[in-house]
């Protein structure tokens, strides 16, 4: 081989040897790009997934906070019939009491029975729509307790409204005063016990 083609063998391995060398380090440059990518894609959904977490983790609690609200003003609005309920009872039995006294010779003036019995049958209806506004938010469990605290309510109710029929007809008022006076013992009992029960409950989940 003469010194020229010797010149030109050695120039072609030169220019080939850098262009291996460049291609190696496109290669390897493009490569090192792609697996930045691909971690900036990892992390980026990392990110994302994280975020949407907390946004998730964030309406979960506003929804059970807004479930909570819910629940405690069921329970108070419940709450409230029932004591207004009871509230009418204890009046309409004073009232009663009142009315007995002067069957039995007690000067007074006779109360009036029939507007103050009016009222507590209309507060007992509305206990009817506040129970089932209570159903709405409640479990089975708690809207069975409250329909049995109703039925304490609707039997004080009734007693009471037997002990007003006696003291107008046959003025035998023993019996029903009895009852009546049972009832309302057993109604007060039920509404602490269920209030007791309420806070439990609120108390739990909150």
């Amino acid at each position: 081989m003469d010194q020229g083609a010797a010149a030109l063998w050695a120039a072609g391995i030169g220019v080939g040897g850098v262009v291996i060398t460049a291609g190696m380090g496109w290669y390897a440059a493009r490569k090192a790009a792609a697996a930045q990518m691909k971690a900036a894609q990892e992390t980026a959904a990392a990110q994302v997934e994280a975020a949407l977490a907390g946004v998730r983790e964030q309406i979960s609690g506003q929804h059970a906070a807004a479930l909570w609200q819910v629940r405690r003003e069921a329970y108070a609005t419940y709450l409230g019939q029932i004591q207004a309920v009871h509230m009418g009872i204890l009046h309409l039995t004073s009232l009663c009491m009142v009315a007995i006294d002067q069957l039995g010779g007690i000067p007074g003036e006779a109360p009036d029975l029939i507007e103050p019995r009016q009222q507590l049958l209309e507060r007992f209806t509305d206990l009817y729509f506040r129970e089932s506004a209570l159903h709405l938010a409640v479990d089975e469990e708690e809207a069975e307790q409250a329909e049995a605290l109703r039925r304490l309510a609707g039997e004080a109710v009734e007693d009471v409204r037997d002990l007003i029929e006696a003291i107008y007809t046959d003025h035998n008022v023993g019996p029903p005063q009895d009852r009546a006076e049972a009832s309302r013992q057993a109604l007060k009992v039920g509404i602490k016990e269920w209030a007791a029960n309420a806070r439990q409950k609120l108390r739990m989940a909150d």
